[in-house]
């Protein structure tokens, strides 16, 4: 995972490389949770995904332990550049519409039909 990249006092952006698994899971947990509380009003969290490779289901219960997070904290959680491996899995464990839409009601972000 990067450091937080600067975006405005509002948003946080982090950059998921590499796998994240069983392995890495409790690392970037950890990192989400530093880079929250170093800013103060925070109303985004972006975790661009455009680096990460491979995801399993620890993973994949980190993002969505992340996700509650944030919007138990009233931030709105945003998974940017997701690639194809993902959003399969995303998809397949019917994950990827809760985790795409910014809030509750809303259409997830990427609303692009999706190949059956």
């Amino acid at each position: 995972m990067q450091t937080p990249s600067p975006t405005g006092r509002h948003t946080v952006r982090l950059a998921l490389e590499g796998d994240l698994d069983y392995d890495t899971s409790g690392d970037v947990l950890h990192q989400v949770r530093l880079a929250l509380l170093d800013r103060e009003h925070v109303e985004d969290l972006r975790l661009d995904c455009r680096r990460l490779e491979v995801v399993d289901s620890m993973g994949l219960s980190t993002l969505l332990q992340i996700h509650r997070s944030a919007r138990q904290d009233g931030v709105r959680f945003h998974l940017d550049n997701i690639g194809p491996t993902l959003r399969r899995l995303l998809e397949l464990t019917g994950t990827y519409d809760y985790l795409t839409a910014s809030r509750e009601g809303d259409q997830p972000a990427d609303s692009r039909p999706r190949p059956t």
